[in-house]
């Protein structure tokens, strides 16, 4: 079509956020009307090569570097620190480097080049209703506020009320049986941490039979941490607020105790943990329902063990970004019909990796850690090397 549509978002998450700043960087018809978000939680994240090069094509890579860290490796340890195999996340042969950070690093250099283009953000907006009209949609929120566009993009995260209000026969996302609780650190703090992995930042994946702990390095200067306590049931919102860092710190210190150094001084010493429930969408019949799409985890929950749903939500943003200039207002399958067996496959490999991290008995734990050692030497690099290669033509 010529010229521009309004776009309205609904979410302030990565997707949501990269969408927005793409409006001025390509020539891809959005005029972003408004973008709805809720408050930014501090919580880390890795963005494998493909993510950079999203982040590269948005002109934001410098900038984001600036407050990370870069992960040329990836290391697999057992509770004693005895290593079990390691491989190259890539270096730059990908385009980009494997990083990690908080998510505010990323939330905050893309919110700068949003600010820059003067594109207007609506805090704390909650969406209680779609208007769908033959020419346009009408989004209603709980404040009594409305606002209409020619399309509406839901990013409202994994449990979307976008998706609820459009797709009455979308399966509920799934708790994948785990709690993800993490923190972050300043690095001058933890001085257990070996020369090598201080500099380089290693991804470090520890697997004991008491479970699961990864470090790597977070925002500069800092070292983040992750563990995975199995549960049967979520939490509830209530329980969640009610976890102290304190009462998670002393969980932890009981499980991970007596694993190697830095382990027991990254619990101890971090002061804000943050635990949450992990979900997934192991498939959803569509990601569009006329003048209304899915991109992110709105359409595509995946489990953090994936570590490609930041990436994943970038490139939703980057390929609607340059399917626009070919489609009418109406979004189209082709975005759900060339992504879905790639995120799919990706959701996966995230559901099989949480099954690795279960908690086992010593002998149990021995043997899946020759296993470990074994299928990443033999697998590991071209196992992450399809992900990794993956691009997205503007052309």
């Amino acid at each position: 079509m010529q010229g521009k549509f309004h776009v309205l978002i609904i979410g302030g998450g990565i997707a949501g956020h990269a969408v927005a700043v793409s409006e001025e960087s390509r020539p891809v018809g959005f005029d972003i009307r408004g973008l709805w978000r809720e408050p930014w939680r501090r919580r880390g994240l890795w963005l494998a090569p493909n993510g950079m090069n999203v982040v590269a094509a948005l002109g934001l890579a410098d900038r984001l570097k600036a407050r990370a860290s870069v992960a040329p490796e990836s290391a697999f340890r057992d509770e004693r620190g005895k290593l079990l195999a390691r491989f190259s996340n890539g270096g730059t042969k990908y385009g980009e480097p494997q990083m990690s950070m908080m998510r505010s690093d990323l939330y905050a250099a893309v919110t700068d080049e949003i600010r820059a283009q003067k594109i207007p953000i609506h805090h704390n907006k909650r969406l209680s209703r779609i208007e769908r009209l033959p020419d346009r949609v009408i989004a209603h929120f709980t404040d009594g506020s409305s606002a209409e566009g020619d399309i509406l993009i839901g990013a409202d995260g994994v449990h979307s009320q976008t998706r609820r209000q459009v797709m009455l026969d979308a399966p509920e996302p799934e708790f994948v049986g785990i709690t993800g609780i993490g923190g972050a650190v300043a690095m001058s703090d933890i001085p257990e941490l070996s020369p090598r992995e201080s500099r380089s930042f290693t991804f470090t994946f520890t697997f004991g039979p008491d479970g699961f702990f990864g470090f790597c390095g977070g925002s500069a200067g800092e070292e983040m941490w992750w563990a995975n306590l199995p549960r049967e049931k979520p939490y509830s919102e209530a329980e969640l607020k009610s976890l102290s860092s304190d009462v998670l710190r002393k969980q932890l210190t009981d499980r991970y105790g007596d694993y190697y150094q830095p382990i027991p001084s990254l619990i101890a010493r971090t002061r804000d943990i943050i635990a949450l429930n992990v979900f997934d969408i192991q498939y959803l019949p569509r990601w569009y329902d006329g003048r209304v799409m899915l991109i992110g985890e709105a359409a595509h929950a995946v489990s953090p063990n994936s570590g490609q749903g930041a990436s994943l939500a970038l490139e939703d943003a980057m390929y609607l970004c340059a399917i626009a200039g070919r489609i009418t207002p109406r979004p189209s399958s082709v975005s759900s019909r060339d992504r879905k067996p790639r995120v799919e496959r990706i959701v996966g490999a995230g559901r099989r990796a949480a099954s690795d991290k279960e908690i086992v008995s010593p002998l149990k734990s021995k043997i899946r850690n020759f296993m470990i050692g074994m299928m990443v030497r033999l697998f590991g690099i071209p196992g992450q090397d399809w992900a990794f290669r993956y691009r997205i033509q503007w052309e």
